[in-house]
């Protein structure tokens, strides 16, 4: 909630910014590309995106360097590093659409909070939340990024994520730590990924906050790939964290299924 005063509001409109031109216009013809229904000319792209013929075919030249656009004979389409973007954009909407339900079903089966995180360049961060039937006194806000070294959601990705990606972060987080406590911090981190590994879940107890527990198992995509990680958590006093505990029987089990549901094949990850 936010308080207002009594002064009169500024509608002035906000100034626009300043953008790069020639990116709009390349945006511009590959999306003519993008809605035509066969490969295009030059007049035809030009028609199309109301640009002129030879204005277009300058960007085409650039287009066609970078992938996004291919040129057969005398017509041109979206190129391979176009249609690679937009896989991967899809990919990533599909695998937080799909987790919704799944995470629906992990908090009816715990009756707690749960969420989805995929892999960043800032590490794992919250894209899917579900509230559970207990009461919980944290939220997690979308976008949110989890610590590598101190949550359950950071043990999988410390287990099954890429781990060059995964060094980096780490080593930017021991940083943040006091000197004299960064080796026993490295080492508790590799013991907890072990763990990780040899439980198929993440799991912490009070790690970021005192009184929260929480455990995360890993998902994985059609090849094999760790594509996000489920986490449920609750509160400490009535949470169970154990490896063979229902919380998280119910995590590796929905990961199981999320993961199938990606066309990953049966693992024995879950099998713990």
């Amino acid at each position: 909630m936010s308080a207002t005063s009594g002064k009169p509001k500024n509608h002035t409109s906000p100034v626009p910014q300043r953008g790069v031109a020639a990116v709009e216009v390349a945006a511009t013809i590959l999306d003519a590309l993008r809605t035509a229904p066969a490969p295009l000319g030059v007049t035809a792209i030009a028609h199309a995106s109301g640009i002129s013929p030879s204005r277009v075919h300058h960007y085409l030249v650039s287009l066609l360097r970078t992938g996004l656009v291919r040129k057969d004979e005398t017509r041109y389409s979206l190129g391979p590093f176009a249609i690679r973007m937009g896989l991967t954009a899809v990919d990533r909407l599909d695998i937080q659409h799909f987790s919704a339900p799944f995470l629906h079903d992990l908090s009816a089966l715990t009756e707690e909070a749960s969420f989805f995180s995929i892999w960043s360049s800032q590490g794992p961060v919250i894209v899917r939340w579900q509230q559970g039937s207990r009461p919980l006194t944290v939220y997690a806000r979308l976008g949110v990024a989890m610590p590598l070294i101190r949550s359950a959601t950071g043990q999988v990705f410390t287990a099954w994520g890429p781990s060059s990606q995964v060094a980096d972060i780490v080593a930017a987080e021991l940083r943040r730590c006091p000197p004299h406590q960064r080796r026993a911090e490295r080492k508790a981190m590799q013991r907890r990924t072990e763990d990780a590994r040899r439980n198929g879940c993440g799991i912490t107890r009070g790690g970021m906050l005192p009184e929260v527990s929480a455990v995360a198992a890993p998902v994985f995509d059609r090849n094999a790939r760790l594509a996000g990680a489920l986490t449920v958590l609750g509160l400490r006093r009535s949470f169970d964290a154990a490896p063979d505990g229902a919380a998280a029987r119910a995590v590796r089990m929905v990961a199981r299924q999320l993961s199938a549901k990606l066309g990953h094949k049966a693992s024995l990850i879950y099998d713990r």
